[in-house]
């Protein structure tokens, strides 16, 4: 979003390097740049025009999940379910609308599979595959991934299409195969090569980026171990979705699915790091081998154990998806707002994250903004060289000990205003010279 931001409101922002634009610029920024004309320039509504194109594709999911579920075999009552299941998964349903760009992927990856499973003999469908993997792909990197289950499928569906009609099968899904592998060339070199040669200077610049940084620096994250998914499989998948693997696993129909969902989390269980989001390109699969389960269960009993997951569904899902939405950076961004309200203006800010707090999109071009280094504690060495300078500066509450409130106070920072709003991490405020004469504001978010 603050890349959009850049190129269609002029917001001071360095993309990271290992990034594609493709999705900000081509998607994004020309929806920002026509609210800007409209007259809307508030960060809060900017926020909400970049999270638009994501609405747009994660709600085409949800049919593009119903249409893979009858090329699966499915009933079109268990197909409606398996949009159901989908568009009431708490990852779906929380990044759905935000400015997160993994639903457009997992759309993008969705349509590949359903081009991928066309009846027709040319190379078009395959090269449509390909073309929208390599979309995809531009997205997200770690998306590329799903091309070894999309050959598999587009290969199994082509020799079982071959074998009904008595044909010789290796050579169809050969030529399905090798047009998926050419279109995902030419899609990536389409929309990321040329965007990182119009963005980086080079094509595929990003590319090369991000496995030097991620795979030959090694950048200090914490590493999770590859049966992560697995084990917190009942937390992103939920215990509603996957107790109908159980019944699935007896319809032949649901194996296919039940077998794309289970090869793309362990691929993705091959990255060192992991987050729950990373695994939305499994969870259509997921719903509809969910679905054929539930349908089993609605044919052949017991009924109440059916109606109770679609029953549940909807307020778990929603559950969650408030319990994570609430757990932003909504805090953080009420502080940004106050900071931005000081008079004077302070010129230098030092901040823990300073993502959080909105950046140059919140804060202005005008300012310098500093970053705390992250420890938690925050180490007095890390308040002092961001901070030395600084007029006001904030940190997470959690992160902050004793050791960290003298060296504000070595540096002349006076605490002036904490803030705290939904599950957010409450933040503090310290400001210095004329900053730290600041009265605390009543009301709201703010507290003394």
């Amino acid at each position: 979003m603050q890349t959009a931001a850049k190129y269609a409101l002029a917001v001071r922002y360095e993309p990271w390097v290992l990034r594609c634009l493709f999705h900000p610029i081509a998607l994004v920024a020309p929806i920002l740049k026509l609210g800007d004309w409209l007259g809307a320039r508030d960060p809060r509504v900017v926020t909400w025009l970049a999270a638009l194109p994501t609405a747009v594709f994660s709600t085409a999911a949800i049919g593009l999940t119903a249409a893979l579920a009858r090329r699966f075999g499915l009933s079109a009552r268990a197909a409606g379910v398996a949009a159901f299941f989908y568009a009431f998964a708490w990852l779906p349903l929380a990044y759905g609308a935000s400015p997160f760009p993994r639903p457009i992927s997992t759309a993008l990856l969705l349509s590949a599979f359903l081009a991928a499973d066309s009846p027709r003999a040319d190379i078009g469908p395959g090269l449509a595959a390909g073309i929208l993997a390599g979309a995809a792909f531009a997205v997200r990197w770690s998306e590329g991934i799903v091309l070894i289950p999309l050959c598999a499928w587009a290969a199994w569906r082509s020799r079982s299409a071959a074998a009904l009609r008595g044909a010789a099968s290796l050579p169809s899904a050969s030529r399905r195969v090798l047009a998926i592998l050419g279109g995902f060339v030419l899609g990536t070199l389409l929309f990321a090569g040329l965007t990182d040669w119009l963005t980086w200077g080079a094509p595929l610049k990003s590319l090369s980026e991000y496995f030097q940084i991620m795979y030959a620096e090694r950048p200090p994250i914490q590493d999770q171990p590859i049966w992560d998914y697995l084990y917190t499989a009942p937390h992103w998948a939920g215990p509603i979705l996957l107790p109908l693997l159980i019944p699935a696993w007896k319809e032949p129909r649901a194996r296919p699915a039940m077998a794309l969902f289970a090869s793309i989390v362990a691929l993705l269980s091959l990255f060192s790091h992991k987050e729950w989001r990373y695994v939305q390109a499994a969870v259509p699969f997921l719903a509809i081998s969910a679905a054929a389960g539930w349908e089993r269960l609605w044919t052949r009993g017991p009924r109440v154990l059916a109606a109770a997951a679609i029953l549940l569904a909807v307020p778990y899902g929603i559950e969650r998806s408030v319990s994570l939405l609430s757990n932003r950076s909504a805090s953080e961004i009420d502080a940004a707002r106050f900071i931005v309200s000081l008079r004077p203006r302070p010129r230098v800010l030092a901040f823990v994250q300073q993502w959080a707090f909105g950046e140059h999109l919140y804060l202005g071009n005008d300012v310098e903004i500093r970053e705390i280094e992250l420890f938690r504690p925050v180490r007095p060495r890390a308040i002092r060289e961001a901070a030395a300078t600084a007029d006001v500066a904030a940190v997470y509450a959690m992160y902050l000990d004793d050791a960290g409130r003298r060296e504000f106070e070595r540096l002349g920072f006076r605490q002036i205003a904490r803030f705290q709003r939904l599950r957010a991490y409450e933040c503090l405020v310290f400001g210095r010279g004329p900053f730290a004469a600041v009265i605390q504001p009543s009301g709201g978010s703010a507290r003394p």
